[in-house]
């Protein structure tokens, strides 16, 4: 009788090779590539603090930047992490700081819609023109989601574009649709949120009034 325990072994090792590399157990053209989004497509959140010194003028700094993208739901979706500083402080009296959506440069006044610190787990955070009638007017396309996302794991990704991407850059598919966002983690480490997951955010962010509510006055009572 032959023993078939080398056998055994070699393919069990080589299960286990092919599950530690996924990229030897599949062709690299089942892996989907993505690329950051044009330059153009991505919007700019910053966060300003100003500083009023006992002499000289005031002066305005920005403490906080990261980048972002537009939504239906949200204007802008950027990393919680950029307004985590400014949600911290908002009450405070002694301190003057306010949110801009940057677009083409120039800097619009915004707010944060409160839906969570870290809601869900994710670093994601809605942010809002405050005034709708010039968000409507600038205009901003927005960037669809990929409907049918494997999840971040399985896409193909380029260590060079994901080092010179800045936090909430979006990448999108060869369809032009986002796939995943760059976003950090507590650790400081650069991780993805998929598609999906940006689509439970949207979800959440729906359920918060951006704007308050107009109750108008019945014409019999005026």
């Amino acid at each position: 009788m032959k023993s078939l325990g080398p056998v055994a072994v070699v393919s069990v090792l080589g299960m286990l090779l092919v599950i530690g590399n996924p990229a030897q157990g599949r062709t690299q053209e089942s892996n989907a590539v993505v690329h950051p989004a044009h330059a153009s497509q991505i919007i700019t959140v910053t966060v300003t603090e100003m500083h009023h010194p006992k002499h000289g003028n005031d002066t305005e700094v920005v403490i906080a930047q990261a980048a972002g993208f537009p939504t239906d739901t949200c204007d802008v979706i950027t990393t919680f992490d950029v307004v985590k500083t400014f949600e911290e402080r908002q009450t405070w009296i002694n301190v003057k700081q306010r949110v801009d959506i940057v677009v083409n440069g120039t800097p619009y006044p915004a707010k944060f819609r409160d839906v969570g610190y870290y809601p869900l787990g994710l670093n994601l955070a809605c942010i809002d023109f405050d005034s709708p009638s010039l968000h409507a007017a600038l205009n901003i396309p927005v960037l669809p989601l990929d409907q049918d996302s494997p999840g971040p794991s399985s896409f193909t990704y380029d260590d060079r574009e994901i080092a010179s991407s800045d936090p909430g850059t979006p990448f999108l598919n060869q369809e032009g649709e986002i796939s995943s966002v760059l976003v950090p983690t507590e650790n400081g480490q650069l991780e993805f949120a998929s598609a999906d997951d940006i689509r439970a955010f949207l979800k959440v962010a729906a359920a918060v009034v951006p704007w308050p509510t107009l109750n108008r006055r019945a014409l019999s009572a005026i």
